[in-house]
């Protein structure tokens, strides 16, 4: 029996190498996506734990502070050297003065913590950046712009997008993001969209041409007017 694949044409040969190896790059990505994936919702824990422990660690105090707390409530403790069986103190004046120790140490831990922004500060930091935001224009509109600096003359997306690139480098984005808001402007009427040679064309159309009233003179306002 003679081999199939002497009668296999080349060409098959390389469309099924070429899929196989399309195949093994599909797989290898989504092996990749799912490990970026697990890594993120870990890194995710780990800075939820961080936060907990700082808690829990402004709660108990250093220890420091834990080493130093016995003493003081010692040295506070009534003093009874006449007597052996000396009574201790009562245990809600210890409960009280550990809280209130505890109280200062979860301020101070809370007011030395890098990275904490007052909120006031917080808030106009965001306000800031949505005024900046709202100040600037929006990515239909730069297309629109773009486009009607070539008024009546069509353009195709790759056109708009390398003008997008050129003006507004910091706005750039992908040929499909353009292709989707020329789009959605050819949609709403704003601009026209035809298609030539298997392209999609779009062009903004000129203003329309207002003719300018003809001027009336006092005659003509005579003839008009029906004699009394």
């Amino acid at each position: 029996m003679a081999d199939t694949s002497e009668n296999t044409p080349i060409q098959n040969r390389y469309a099924q190498q070429f899929a196989a190896d399309r195949e093994a790059n599909c797989k290898e990505q989504e092996s990749v996506c799912a490990q970026i994936t697990e890594l993120q919702g870990r890194l995710k824990q780990l800075k939820a734990d961080e936060l907990m422990l700082s808690d829990m660690q402004g709660l108990v105090g250093s220890p420091s502070e834990q080493q130093s707390t016995p003493a003081v409530l010692e040295a506070d403790a009534p003093v009874e050297a006449a007597s052996p069986q000396a009574v201790p103190p009562p245990r809600q004046e210890t409960r009280t003065k550990a809280t209130a120790a505890s109280s200062r140490a979860k301020k101070t831990a809370h007011a030395k913590a890098p990275g904490k922004v007052p909120q006031s500060a917080a808030k106009k930091a965001a306000a800031k950046t949505d005024a900046k935001k709202s100040a600037e224009p929006s990515l239909s509109e730069l297309v629109l712009g773009l486009l009607l600096v070539h008024t009546g003359e069509p353009r195709i997306t790759r056109e708009v997008h390398a003008d997008l690139e050129a003006a507004h480098p910091k706005r750039a984005t992908t040929i499909q993001t353009v292709r989707n808001i020329l789009d959605g402007l050819a949609n709403t009427g704003v601009i026209e969209k035809e298609r030539k040679q298997g392209s999609a064309m779009y062009t903004a159309p000129k203003p329309a041409e207002v003719t300018p009233p003809s001027e009336t003179t006092a005659d003509d306002l005579n003839e008009k007017i029906p004699a009394a």
